[in-house]
């Protein structure tokens, strides 16, 4: 598969999920769907229900051909069950084109449908699928009033924006950014959880069970989320979930960054990112600034020996930014007590090293009289605990590279 059919193959996929979403949401408190039940999506909403299946073709003329199979077999799943009168599910054919609409005559005949969905030709033999079942003509007009084609379907950016305002509508307090940002991804990670259950009925969700799942914030990506949103999208959530103070200023707090750099070490990336971490998470300041209102962050850089260490503390005073490192005097031993003094107007330090895990519990217990916050950007394993003073909160963040916060603080 080309990387640009395998593209194609999956923005299928997340335009059928996309419908899926839209489709609950739009349904009532006691709506449920199941993934992928008898068709892409089984939607039980009262009169509303219905078998649905969807197709992206962006880039497709439509063509009679192209849904064939999906109304032969919606029509045999009818027969199957009998051909009731008083059927609840509709069957729903749902698709984007992007041209050859007009071909698809509405509403349909008992004729048009015969001729150009229920006859085909396999080994140059035309079989007639509605003859084989035995279909009657009555019958075959109780399954045409249940049949609902749409060739008119929304683009697949169209449908993701009206998926997103019913986000907005149906989670209180859910933002555009928030819809977008944290609710989205949510979204998709559920129904995609879904689909791939080998039991049916653990396909399925109702309403209320899929708005209480979606409404988090501590959003897992997967492999295809990844693929799907990027670095860039996984970047605006980190920041947007602890880094958004909305029109505030950023609070005072002591905030530790534990950021894993081993194998990736590179002195002017590793510096860029700290002069930026410098200018983003100390306090601004001005002529008349308050000393109880200056603070900057704490890092500890795991993996790097001492020489790359000395080297990185090198790279940041050559730039002018004034650092504390804990250590009072050549050859004192590290002072936990005077690495969480807060800067002053005098000694206007911008960040400070923690040298080692071990030294990180002592650092944040003489940081006292301070909010606490403890970002651990790790890669395989999150810092153990034992490193950390009990009853404190540590965000364990899942980094693919040693230089996400680079990323999240650019998003």
């Amino acid at each position: 598969m080309t990387d640009r059919s395998a593209t194609a193959t999956i923005k299928g996929y997340f335009y059928q999920f996309d419908q899926t979403i839209v489709r609950l949401l739009e349904g009532s408190k006691q709506a449920s769907v199941t993934v992928e039940g008898i068709e892409d999506v089984d939607l039980d909403d009262g009169n509303d229900s219905a078998y649905v299946q969807c197709k992206y073709y962006e880039g497709t003329e439509y063509n009679h051909s192209v849904i064939k199979e999906a109304v032969i077999h919606m029509l045999r799943h009818f027969h199957a069950a009998g051909c009731p009168n008083d059927q609840l599910f509709k069957y729903r054919l749902y698709g984007h084109y992007e041209s050859g609409q007009h071909k698809l005559a509405l509403p349909l005949t008992d004729d048009f449908l015969k001729a150009n969905f229920l006859t085909y030709k396999k080994d140059k033999v035309e079989h007639k699928v509605h003859e084989e079942l035995g279909i009657t003509g009555p019958q075959l007009a109780a399954f045409r009033s249940l049949l609902d084609i749409d060739v008119n379907a929304l683009s697949y950016d169209a449908q993701q924006t009206k998926l997103l305002g019913l986000l907005q509508s149906e989670i209180p307090g859910c933002s555009g950014i928030d819809a977008e940002v944290f609710y989205y991804p949510s979204a998709i990670n559920v129904i995609q959880g879904l689909a791939i259950q080998a039991d049916e009925v653990k396909r399925k969700i109702t309403k209320e069970r899929f708005l209480q799942e979606v409404n988090r914030k501590d959003v897992v990506f997967s492999a295809w989320l990844q693929q799907k949103f990027g670095a860039d999208y996984y970047a605006r959530l980190i920041r947007r979930k602890y880094f958004h103070f909305g029109r505030t200023k950023m609070p005072k707090a002591s905030r530790f960054f534990v950021i894993d750099m081993a194998g990736e070490y590179d002195v002017n990336k590793a510096t860029e990112m700290l002069v930026r971490m410098a200018e983003f998470f100390s306090h601004k300041e001005l002529v008349r600034t308050p000393p109880a209102d200056r603070f900057c962050p704490y890092v500890l850089l795991r993996g790097l020996t001492p020489v790359e260490l000395v080297e990185l503390k090198k790279s940041l005073w050559d730039q002018g930014v004034v650092f504390n490192d804990g250590y009072p005097f050549h050859g004192a031993e590290f002072s936990p007590r005077a690495l969480a003094v807060d800067p002053t107007k005098e000694q206007l330090w911008r960040i400070k090293f923690v040298p080692s895990d071990d030294q990180l519990a002592p650092t944040i217990a003489a940081a006292s009289g301070s909010v606490i916050e403890v970002y651990d950007f790790y890669k395989a394993v999150p810092l153990d605990r034992a490193h950390m003073p009990k009853g404190k909160v540590t965000h364990e963040i899942k980094s693919s590279n040693s230089y996400l916060l680079q990323e999240v603080m650019q998003a």
